[in-house]
């Protein structure tokens, strides 16, 4: 699959710079002092220089960082979270730590979601080390969860940590930076480090197209200050619609999560599922970049390059719009799109698919 221009220019970025610094001499008794990035930036580097400005903003989050993520074992599943105060504080995605040994009393997404705090779960350290530590409470609803260290940590009893920062403030296409354990931790390897941009902010979530997988569910979002502002909830496909807990939406919950409450029960319907992607603009028409395979679009006719005009009778005017009419819809409803291919319109009947989220 062909990655969005974001994405790949966000891969790039590190092959890029290791190129140039492989190609530069040994020893340089005069280097030229790179400029700072800005960390509240939403725009792509101009130029070299602002490209290693980028890079090293990017190296610098990574290192302060990495100490503070950790992988979390609990029962049969693994996940990622992090380390946010010095007595062993950890935040992560609910669905890390659902507990399916406890009784049913309630249920999440149509399908049942026990939990009960209090229960033991194993922290692996950046450096691999294994501590102990216990499940406190969940928001089911925007899958937000907390952990506690038990054990007391390496530096007086202080674990390393990264302060939660304010997610309201971002903006669309600042640059991120996600770490965690894709595919679940391996020996020998430290969290995995992705660089990505906002695509997208609603009340509760963040959509960034950080490259993450599997395993890195629960994992920290950082901005380029080293600031905790989201926390890995759903993979997405394709890449650029990963979604993210807000950091803002911890705080609220703060106190009830802490206290081993398991807030917001109620069935939470799953969302409608078209599989396709469109171009990074919002603003853009809703043309079809690519179309995934075997997905409700593609057996409904639909290909690359088709641009959706309109969702039944509502005339569809950007790629925001139809998002927006996607987050309304119903898995398993059939929707007539008004699809242009070219110099020719026809109405394509899809059955939506369903998301699990």
């Amino acid at each position: 699959m062909t990655l969005p221009r974001s994405a790949r220019l966000a891969a790039c970025l590190t092959l890029c710079l290791a190129v140039l610094s492989a190609a530069a001499p040994a020893a340089d008794p005069t280097p030229e002092a790179v400029k700072k990035w800005d960390p509240s930036r939403n725009t792509a580097p101009e130029d070299i220089a602002e490209l290693k400005s980028l890079q090293e903003s990017v190296k610098s989050v990574v290192e302060k960082c990495t100490p503070a993520t950790v992988a979390l074992l609990f029962g049969n599943s693994t996940g990622s979270g992090v380390i946010v105060s010095e007595d062993g504080l950890v935040l992560t995605a609910a669905h890390v730590i659902r507990d399916y040994k406890a009784p049913v009393s309630g249920r999440m997404e149509g399908e049942a979601l026990p939990f009960t705090s209090g229960k033991p779960i194993t922290i692996r350290l950046a450096s691999g080390k294994d501590v102990e530590g216990k499940t406190l409470g969940i928001n089911a609803g925007d899958d937000s969860g907390m952990v506690q260290i038990t054990e007391k940590g390496p530096n007086n009893g202080k674990w390393p940590f990264q302060p939660v920062g304010k997610s309201g403030s971002l903006k669309k296409g600042q640059w991120l930076v996600a770490l965690g354990h894709p595919n679940g931790p391996k020996t020998g390897r430290v969290p995995v480090a992705r660089l990505g941009r906002v695509q997208e902010t609603t009340r509760n979530s963040i959509r960034t197209d950080c490259p993450v997988v599997g395993g890195d569910s629960g994992g920290p979002l950082f901005d380029l200050n080293g600031n905790v502002v989201g926390i890995t909830s759903r993979i997405g496909l394709p890449l650029s619609q990963n979604i993210h807990v807000q950091s803002d939406r911890f705080k609220s919950d703060w106190d009830a999560m802490y206290a081993g409450d398991w807030i917001d029960k109620p069935v939470k319907a799953a969302a409608a599922y078209l599989g396709v992607v469109f171009p990074d603009n919002e603003d853009d028409d809703a043309w079809l970049r690519e179309v995934e395979e075997g997905g409700p679009a593609e057996k409904g006719g639909l290909k690359p390059g088709d641009t959706i005009t309109k969702f039944n009778s509502t005339v569809v005017k950007s790629v925001k719009q139809f998002r927006e009419l996607m987050n309304a819809a119903k898995p398993g409803a059939e929707v007539k799109f008004t699809v242009r291919r070219g110099t020719t319109v026809s109405i394509m009947p899809v059955k939506l698919g369903k998301r699990d989220t």
